[in-house]
């Protein structure tokens, strides 16, 4: 497992036997961060995923397919977003400041800052326009309790709440989730996000989260969380 960080925007690499699987290609400059890793490390890029459809876990995504020719997989209501079977929700301004101590955990990114603003004309949604991409139009949907495609072992999860397609990744075998957006970090502890379109869902997902042995925490955005116990000691701001 491999984390591209740009200030807060977190981009997972998930390899093995030559194969790498990208989680959160957000932002306009990951095809060039995940060529420079498997320049070093090897392997070839067979599936782009992503947690849901926020133009920050999205936006490098486009590019990334078609410089590399892997399959793009999104959450199934992401999907129903593009085809526009369904509308996206996205949380309040004032949900989004809540977030403030993740937002400053790490130092600032010029590049992370200028593709933040940049990825949100690409692909993605969170604006007045709906879901944004043609380039996503591709996607294959991720569906709750299956298997993630392109790696062994790793189980998709609807998480909604801070979105209503938020998704997240679990490996039992080494206790590891990719949390996406539905859990956050700050002050070195998990963060279960104030920022949702729905507390209700928000509440149901942190308790089937918190029925899992987590080991360790892969956020969306802020820093890794590695302790027996992720959920013992969780930050409340």
């Amino acid at each position: 497992m491999t984390r591209l960080s740009r200030w807060i925007f977190n981009c997972y690499l998930i390899r093995g036997d030559g194969a790498c699987v990208v989680v959160d290609a957000g932002l306009p400059a990951s095809p060039d961060d995940v060529a420079g890793v498997l320049a070093v490390l090897g392997g070839t890029v067979t599936a782009v995923i992503a947690t849901h459809g926020h133009s920050d876990h999205v936006a490098g995504a486009p590019a990334l397919v078609t410089e590399t020719g892997a399959s793009l997989h999104l959450p199934e209501a992401t999907v129903g977003y593009l085809d526009g079977t369904q509308r996206p929700r996205t949380p309040a301004l004032a949900k989004v400041a809540q977030i403030w101590p993740t937002l400053v955990s790490q130092p600032l990114d010029l590049t992370g800052l200028t593709g933040f603003v940049k990825g949100a004309q690409i692909a993605g949604y969170g604006g007045a326009k709906g879901m944004v991409g043609d380039g996503l139009r591709t996607a294959r949907p991720l569906v709750d309790g299956q298997p993630l495609p392109g790696v062994p072992g790793w189980e998709i999860l609807s998480v909604p709440g801070h979105t209503d397609d938020s998704t997240a990744f679990w490996h039992a075998g080494s206790a590891t989730l990719i949390s996406g957006d539905a859990v956050l970090s700050a002050d070195g502890r998990a963060w279960f996000t104030p920022e949702t379109v729905d507390d209700d869902l928000a509440r149901s997902s942190e308790r089937r989260l918190r029925a899992l042995k987590v080991e360790h925490l892969l956020p969306g955005h802020g820093l890794p969380v590695h302790r027996r116990d992720v959920w013992a000691e969780v930050t409340c701001h």
